[in-house]
């Protein structure tokens, strides 16, 4: 039990400091001394709905703690409609509530309307003093809901936080496929051939068979020749990214995020050369990012095709779109492109957000 107090946030003991309020006319005498056994089963309730993993108990204490500032508000003080932001705060951080549609909130709702009808029915409030407690239930509850939205807000970019990890996380998982791939089916039996030569050497070697140790050093060093030449390739194809290969990722991305995608692949990839297959890869992934990380989409649509002088990339998404163009919109797409000579074209801001990119084609020689 002592672990799970320490476990609550030190702001929620904070608010706690509030209750020198209904305390302190007990001290003075205002209240009798009973009075301060249901301050402190409030208290208890309090810390009871923080720190229970029982739906049930926390239901107990969260209906101890209604009963607490509906009664007190409507017999003992009005001032104590100021206890409602007790369960404002629960509400907000607590039980992580997302709108109206929670038993939380209703019964948080309830609440205000039995105090408010208490008063007017019982008491006969003026309709001044009416407008005071409004006034006050109003603030509080505009404050609560204010709350949830900043809650909800920061649990988004939370989780899409959490999602660009994941996202960064398969992209380098794809690199290191690609690279261990490429080491294992280049170098790997260039290594094994080596050594098996080198023994081979060794033995010729102590065989005082010259010509053969000649002949066998000489392959040895073709051998290593050549196999630098597959690591320089290897190398540049790192700094390269091809169309398929990114396409292929792109389409994961997007899964991960919850995104419907459909590819409409009109290319033949082998007419491509590879300064505009590694442009295009590279613009497909970016505009893919963007959506993921700012257009809220559901569904997206990329179309790959070419006209006789260049190729087309057409990325569609059903997302927030732009609200205005301000000429700085996809810098990162329009610097890429432009270095190729193409252009980035947005045919429509939202609803769908259409985003074509040209690009220079060349046939490949």
């Amino acid at each position: 039990m002592l672990e799970r107090l320490k476990s609550i946030h030190y702001m929620f003991w904070v608010s706690l400091i509030f209750m020198i309020f209904p305390i302190l006319p007990v001290v003075t005498g205002w209240l009798p001394v009973w009075h301060l056994l249901i301050d402190i089963l409030f208290v208890v309730a309090y810390l009871g709905v923080l720190t229970t993993k029982n739906q049930r108990l926390s239901w107990l204490f969260w209906g101890i703690m209604l009963v607490y500032v509906v009664g007190n508000t409507a017999f003992v003080a009005v001032n104590y409609i100021w206890f409602f932001f007790f369960l404002s705060n629960l509400l907000s951080y607590h039980f992580s509530v997302g709108g109206l549609k929670s038993l939380h909130v209703w019964t948080f709702l309830l609440a205000q309307v039995l105090v408010v009808g208490q008063l007017l029915i019982f008491q006969r409030i003026e309709v001044e003093f009416l407008f005071y407690l409004l006034v006050i239930l109003a603030f509080v509850d505009l404050m609560t809901f204010g709350l949830v939205r900043i809650r909800i807000v920061e649990d988004l970019k939370e989780a899409q936080a959490k999602q660009n990890a994941q996202i960064n996380l398969l992209l380098a998982e794809n690199e290191r496929s690609r690279i261990g791939q490429d080491l294992h089916d280049s170098l790997g039996h260039t290594f094994a051939m080596l050594s098996v030569k080198t023994d081979l050497a060794l033995q010729l070697f102590q065989m005082e068979a010259y010509p053969q140790v000649e002949k066998e050093l000489k392959e040895i060093h073709q051998i290593s020749k050549d196999s630098m030449n597959e690591v320089r390739t290897i190398v540049e194809n790192l700094k390269s990214r091809t169309l398929a290969s990114e396409l292929e990722t792109v389409k994961k991305m997007l899964e991960i995020a919850g995104i419907e995608v459909q590819v409409d692949n009109q290319l033949d990839k082998a007419s491509l050369t590879q300064d505009v297959e590694s442009t295009a890869a590279m613009v497909l992934l970016e505009l893919a990012t963007n959506i993921i990380k700012h257009a809220r989409a559901e569904k997206a649509y990329l179309k790959l095709e070419r006209t006789d002088q260049e190729l087309v990339l057409t990325v569609r998404d059903d997302g927030k779109g732009f609200a205005t163009v301000k000429g700085n919109e996809l810098h990162t797409v329009r610097d890429r492109a432009t270095a190729f000579s193409g252009q980035v074209e947005l045919v429509s801001l939202k609803d769908p957000t259409d985003v074509r990119v040209h690009l220079p084609y060349k046939e490949r020689k």
